[in-house]
């Protein structure tokens, strides 16, 4: 568990680096955007047991198969390395939205609030965490016009 937190706070860290070299008022690239995917794909990904195809899929907005427990478990660790959601799966909408000019690309900021405010409240009818935040994951890539990206 020492191990998860570390690596976890290591990758917070590189993160929170990316965002610490733009400038004030600048937006991520594209480019930027995906090695950011790419490097919270990384710190998560290794704690459970997923298959790289499924894991395509989330990236691409595709949650039309059956998750496992672990993927929905990965879509959670995710969301907390993002600060997006605490550890009973509740998202808090309000703190995405505060984030969203600095971690997403210009192109995607619009479609992506409105997909962050039509999916508040997409975590409360489930109990069980990790399917709170897989759910929530799922309504933003359906509300997000084709734009959805996932680690």
């Amino acid at each position: 568990m020492k191990h998860w937190k570390r690596r976890s706070f290591a990758l917070l860290a590189i993160v929170l680096q990316v965002l610490v070299l733009l400038e004030p008022g600048m937006t991520m690239t594209m480019d930027q955007f995906m090695s950011s995917l790419d490097m919270i794909r990384s710190g998560c990904a290794p704690k459970f047991k997923l298959r790289n195809e499924d894991l395509d899929r989330l990236r691409d907005g595709d949650f039309s198969f059956e998750p496992s427990h672990d993927l929905m478990c990965y879509t959670k660790c995710v969301s907390l390395m993002a600060g997006t959601v605490n550890k009973k799966g509740e998202f808090n909408a309000a703190k995405a939205l505060a984030q969203l000019p600095h971690l997403v690309p210009t192109e995607m900021l619009e479609v992506t609030r409105r997909s962050v405010e039509a999916c508040r409240d997409a975590h409360k009818p489930y109990k069980e965490s990790c399917e709170r935040v897989f759910q929530t994951a799922k309504c933003l890539a359906a509300n997000a016009e084709g734009t959805f990206k996932w680690p």
